[in-house]
């Protein structure tokens, strides 16, 4: 199971695809609000996408699998796998937080979320812009993830900045947890910094750690021959535990 981030939707994931589903059966949903899926006004909290992608995993009658969550979708991920230790094996964390919102995030999120449902996309479009991405990044790379973040539905992109903005401190959940993990983030990550990543492989028990150099927000698409190795490898490693 493969979860976005936002503000973006399940195509961020195409260099993960066929890599990894030559190994596994790969799911890589558009969450509530993004992409073709519908959105909810107000208010969508972490947990709501979580249960998401719990009932889509019911409908598909999947029992098992593992989960890898980038930035939001990392926040998701560790929804899922807290709340439901026992259907995961394993679980990937890029470019991502364990730790609870801060006063100031919080207000950002808000206005942000205002922002976009009067304006549409563009304020966030120019807010994020250059920051996701490493000094190094293919500029088809850049093109294509403006593009689609200025595609993505406001409405659905506020409602989650206002559930970001309850965000919890999820580092108890995760230091109880016995879940083979995969930690991956850049050294030109603005948001997911050193101090950050370090705070999360911290409160895991013995994770896997990938920290890349010279990359930004976007590791899966900045260096996907690197993720994906790496990160098959460690899905291949821990898939034996599920016995």
């Amino acid at each position: 199971m493969l979860v976005h981030g936002h503000p973006f939707d399940r195509s961020m994931w195409a260099p993960q695809q066929e890599p990894l589903g030559r190994s596994f059966r790969v799911i890589a949903p558009d969450l509530r609000g993004y992409g073709q899926s519908p959105a909810t006004s107000g208010t969508v909290t972490m947990r709501q996408l979580a249960s998401d992608v719990e009932a889509l995993l019911d409908d598909l009658g999947v029992e098992s699998a593992a989960v890898v969550g980038l930035s939001m979708g990392g926040l998701v991920a560790m929804e899922l796998a807290i709340a439901s230790p026992d259907r995961w094996w394993a679980l990937g964390l890029v470019a991502t937080t364990a730790e609870p919102v801060t006063e100031a995030e919080r207000r950002e999120r808000l206005a942000m979320a205002e922002a976009l449902e009067r304006e549409g996309m563009q304020p966030l479009a120019d807010a994020m812009g250059e920051r996701l991405f490493g000094p190094g990044c293919a500029q088809d790379v850049v093109d294509g993830i403006v593009k689609m973040m200025r595609a993505n539905n406001p409405q659905g992109a506020a409602a989650a900045l206002r559930g970001r903005a309850e965000r919890p401190d999820y580092r108890l959940g995760l230091a109880a947890l016995e879940i083979p993990a995969f930690v991956c983030a850049g050294t030109h990550d603005a948001w997911s910094t050193e101090a950050v990543t370090q705070a999360l492989i911290d409160c895991l028990n013995a994770p896997t750690s990938l920290l890349l150099p010279k990359i930004g927000h976007l590791p899966n698409l900045e260096s996907p021959d690197v993720f994906n190795r790496e990160l098959l490898r460690f899905l291949q490693a821990a898939a034996p535990a599920r016995a």
